[in-house]
């Protein structure tokens, strides 16, 4: 998986109801997390308050490039020309950069939370100033600063998905903070659904999405 492994203490299983799969993480204490994935469900939640507090990672993480990417059955999905450039550029799978597009803005690249990140990727403003990206709502940075910022995320925790995932979402102080992923729900919810839309679209392609209006809307 290029480097990228799920928490040693967080697993998912796959199950099935009438109309939706179900996945569920289990956490490092061993609380179960169940979350039912919809093909046409919403973008995922906006971050939490903490997610303004925490510092993206630097220095210290070498962002790896030039390895191959996993080839996936279908890519026609909004701006994956970027997410394809990005997956080259810093070693990850595409899949995973659509999973975390999905979740974050729903393929929307004038979404603004309510903690104010940005664009397709969900930037916040000093993250994306880290990552070099003058516009964040140009589709094209947004999901380079974005992938850049998820790829030294993954280094600087070893390669662990699901550390990454929360620090993506909540911060790297608060995983910090709290030694771990931190206990929100909104943070174990936000892990699952990207994990598992990533496993979806690895073994099954990325079905055809229709991209959203071009104009800013607030993710609730």
């Amino acid at each position: 998986m290029l480097g990228i492994a799920l928490s040693a203490g967080g697993v998912l299983l796959p199950g099935k109801t009438a109309s939706a799969e179900v996945f569920r993480y289990v956490d490092r204490d061993g609380k179960a997390h169940d979350v039912e994935i919809h093909d046409d469900a919403p973008a995922g939640e906006p971050p939490s308050a903490a997610a303004a507090e925490g510092q993206p990672a630097s220095g210290g993480a070498a962002v790896a490039a030039g390895a191959a990417v996993m080839a996936g059955a279908t890519l026609d999905f909004p701006y994956a020309e970027h997410a394809r450039e990005a997956a080259r550029l810093y070693a990850l799978p595409v899949e995973l950069i659509a999973a975390v597009m999905k979740v974050e803005s729903g393929f929307d690249p004038g979404a603004v939370s309510r903690a104010g990140a940005m664009g397709l990727m969900q930037l916040m403003r000093s993250t994306a100033l880290d990552m070099r990206v003058v516009d964040p709502f140009d589709p094209r940075q947004n999901v380079l600063g974005g992938a850049r910022h998820l790829r030294i995320l993954v280094n600087a925790y070893g390669g662990d998905l699901a550390l990454a995932l929360a620090a993506y979402h909540a911060g790297p102080g608060t995983v910090a903070r709290y030694g771990g992923v931190p206990p929100y729900p909104e943070t174990y919810r936000y892990i699952t659904r990207v994990i598992a839309l990533y496993h979806r679209y690895r073994d099954r392609g990325i079905p055809p999405v229709a991209p959203p209006p071009a104009t800013r809307t607030v993710v609730l």
